[in-house]
């Protein structure tokens, strides 16, 4: 099953580079330009993961995080920012955000964020049965 995420920012480059970065047959990946954007298109399919920009024009990326989480609290969140604030990071990691990329952020470690989370949607393999029985 594809991964399903939405990248929200209002820069062209940025969205253009969350694109190149996750070109990968196992990511399915949309964008918003604005927060306003990303909730309508959140309501009409539903999404895995939300790169997210925190500083945008009228509705900013804290304001959708806290609805995505009200919303759909499963969905995970990587929130990006040009602002290198302990606060907002700590605001942020208060209403659920996974993990906070400063921009620019590498391509690694946008991949590494992004891995990181969809394996956390995933369920744990292992040998159940295994792990239940009584040992002698």
């Amino acid at each position: 099953m594809s991964v399903r995420i939405l990248v929200v920012d209002d820069e062209d480059i940025v969205i253009q580079c969350c694109l190149r970065i996750l070109d990968n047959s196992a990511y399915q990946v949309e964008y918003a330009r604005s927060g306003l954007d990303a909730l309508k298109k959140i309501e009409e399919s539903p999404f895995d993961l939300i790169i997210l920009d925190f500083m945008m024009p009228k509705m900013d990326g804290m304001e959708v995080l806290r609805r995505v989480k009200q919303a759909q609290p499963s969905i995970e969140v990587i929130m990006i920012t040009g602002l290198d604030q302990a606060e907002t990071a700590l605001r942020a990691k208060i209403l659920g955000v996974f993990d906070y990329l400063p921009k620019p952020f590498d391509p690694d470690d946008l991949k590494l964020a992004v891995e990181r989370a969809v394996e956390m949607r995933q369920p744990p393999q292992g040998n159940h049965k295994a792990a239940a029985t009584p040992s002698a």
